[in-house]
Parts: structure tokens; C-alpha cells; sequence
């Protein structure tokens, strides 16, 4: 690049009646090396400089373990090479054995096969801890995410808590901000959601039976990615660290109400911005093809424990584990029911 570079300025000021002697001194360099580059009619190219190695005698004897019948591994073909002379290490070999795979076509361990899906089929479900200032306490809050595999479009809230309570309300808080259910939820495998999952073996995957009747209620189906393999998903969302960088760091949040209302107008805000795999912008998607393969959301809220019951005061106020919230005035004298959603006091219908 360098050399190009010279070239080009060499020919620039020659062409402009600039003296050889002056472009010399101009560029610090010497005149034989402008009357070199001047020679040149057309640009300088790179030309690789080619080393011998120490494999160069044995490359088809490699190739020949590697292959069938042998199917030798990587220490067993260096232990072959070291009694045939082979004085080098055996870190070429390997490269050497990573090249002959992909030209017989054994597939990497680390490829992925990207698997785009039908506009309401599948949405992939996950959360991350991040450490924030929330009324003016660091604490540890959850980002819970949902995306639509399709069209992209992403939802979030934000949560004190990541235990099955609080994962069971995100995801129907977060299938209502998208506006439906998919036919799938692609998950991976807390507890909460998953008992058991085994690869390797040939058991199916045990899910939480609290899990599995949420997904009845929501008329969705569950499908627990392999343990320790994000990969398989076929496609690899990550949100999180671009909401760390963009959104997280830097800001302070007064309460987690104000947490979650300016979050989600965040996210909205990225679902305008145009996708970099589908070059499509989400809400866009979402709005001409996927919000209408969307199964509808059910009438009711699948709740994992029930609410428990509070005698509203004369003036409007309940209390709750030694604090106080207001409720609608017309609830006054009333019994309520309440649920902590989040770390958060969250107010049903009145009893």
C-alpha cells in the first residue's frame, strides 16, 4: 500500500512539471527511487513473498491420513511425521489439517447454517444482568428481550428480578408490546423454563410444567436451544451489549417505572433503524407482513402465584410490606388483590 502510495505521488508532481530533484526532497526519498517509480507506467502490485516450510515434502502424505481410509486426527498424523524426519511443531499441521477439511468438505465446528423464518413462526426469548444507578442505588437489574425472527423487531423491560415469576411476566408483557404470539419461542434453559436438556443423548427435553402451561395459555410452542450451543438457533441475535453501550451506560434512572418507559422508547427507536442481515427496517416488516401472521394474545394473564388480598383505606392507600401506595379513589373501603412483579407492587382487579 505504501508503495502504491508513492507511486501515485511521484507520478502526480512529475505530471505537474515538478524536477525529479524537487519531488525527491518533497517525498524524502532518494532520485534513484523516483526515476524508479517514474519507469513504472502502471501501479505497483503486491506480490506475496513465498517461504518454504518443513511441510513442504509431506503435504500429500497428510492429505492421504487425513482422508478415508486413515481418518488419522491431528497428534496422530504429527506422531507419524516425527518418525518420518518432521522436525517442526505441530501448530502448522494443524493449519495445514484446518485447510484439507474445508477442501474435502468436512465443516467447521464453529460454521453456522443462518435459518430465516417465516413472518410470525418464531421469536427468540433471553435476558442479561447489567449494574445501573436506579433511584439513585447501584443495583442489578435484568433486560429481558424478545425479537421476532422474522421482521427483527425487538421488545424489552426491565426487572429487579430473574426468578420464574418475573421471566413468566416478561414474556407476556413483552408478547403484548409486539402486539401477538408466534407459533414458537425459542428459549434457552433456566429453570424456570427447562428441567433437563441432553444433547448428547437421546432423552427428550423436560420443561418446567409451570413453563409448558404458559405456553399453552399463550397457544405458543417452546423449543429449548442445546445447552452451551447458542449456535444452533441459526440465528444469533445479541441486543444486550448494544443496549449496554447505548442506552445503559452514562444514564441514571429515578425509578424502574422510568427505567422501563424510557427503554422502551429506545428500543423503538432502533426498530426504525434499517436491520444489517435482512437490510429491512423492523418496525417497517413488522407492519406490512409479520403483524398479521401473529397469533392473537389471550384474554387473560397466566400467573404463577396468586394475588394476595389488601383492604384499601378510606383515603386511597394500601399497604404493602411497611409502604404505602395509592390506588384509584374509587377502590376506597375495598378489598384488593396485589402481585410483586419485578421487585415492583403491581395492583389487580378489586375482589
Amino acid at each position: 500500500m505504501k508503495r502504491l502510495q508513492q507511486w501515485a505521488a511521484v507520478h502526480e508532481l512529475y505530471r505537474r512539471g515538478v524536477p525529479k530533484k524537487k519531488i525527491a526532497e518533497q517525498l524524502g526519498m532518494s532520485r534513484n527511487t523516483v526515476k524508479r517509480l517514474l519507469r513504472l507506467k502502471e501501479e505497483p502490485r503486491y506480490h506475496r513473498t513465498y517461504y518454504p516450510s518443513k511441510l513442504d515434502g509431506y503435504k500429500e502424505q497428510i492429505l492421504e491420513w487425513r482422508c478415508s481410509p486413515y481418518e488419522f486426527n491431528g497428534t496422530r498424523i504429527f506422531r507419524e511425521l516425527r518418525s518420518r524426519g518432521y522436525a517442526g511443531s505441530i501448530g502448522p499441521v494443524y493449519r495445514l489439517l484446518s485447510k484439507i477439511d474445508e477442501d474435502v468438505g468436512r465443516t467447521s465446528s464453529r460454521a453456522t447454517m443462518r435459518i430465516e423464518t417465516p413472518p410470525g413462526d418464531q421469536a427468540q426469548f433471553d435476558w442479561s444482568p447489567y449494574e445501573m444507578e436506579v433511584g439513585g442505588i447501584i443495583r442489578e437489574v435484568y433486560c429481558f428481550s424478545l425479537i421476532l425472527a422474522a421482521c427483527r423487531k425487538k421488545a424489552v423491560c426491565f426487572s429487579l428480578k430473574s426468578d420464574a415469576e418475573a421471566i413468566y411476566e416478561a414474556i407476556q408483557e413483552l408478547f403484548k408490546d409486539l402486539g401477538g404470539v408466534t407459533l414458537e419461542l425459542l428459549i434457552d434453559n433456566p429453570k424456570a423454563l427447562v428441567l433437563e436438556n441432553k444433547p448428547k443423548s437421546e432423552d427428550e427435553v423436560r420443561y418446567n410444567p409451570h413453563a409448558l402451561l404458559l405456553a399453552a395459555h399463550l397457544g405458543t410452542e417452546l423449543n429449548a436451544c442445546p445447552c452451551y450451543w447458542p449456535r444452533k438457533k441459526g440465528k444469533i441475535e445479541k441486543p444486550f451489549q448494544y443496549i449496554e453501550e447505548q442506552f445503559i451506560k452514562g444514564n441514571a434512572f429515578a425509578s424502574m417505572e422510568e427505567l422501563n418507559w424510557r427503554g422502551k422508547n429506545f428500543i423503538n427507536e432502533w426498530n426504525q433503524e434499517k436491520h444489517t442481515t435482512t437490510g429491512r427496517i423492523p418496525n417497517e416488516f413488522y407492519e406490512t407482513e409479520e403483524s398479521h401472521a401473529l397469533l392473537p394474545l389471550p384474554s387473560g394473564w397466566y400467573c404463577l402465584k396468586k394475588g394476595k388480598p389488601r383492604k384499601v383505606s378510606n383515603d386511597g392507600l394500601v399497604s404493602i410490606e411497611g409502604n404505602k401506595y395509592s390506588v384509584p379513589i374509587q377502590y376506597a373501603d375495598k378489598q384488593v388483590s396485589y402481585r410483586i412483579l419485578y421487585a415492583d407492587t403491581h395492583m389487580d382487579t378489586p375482589l
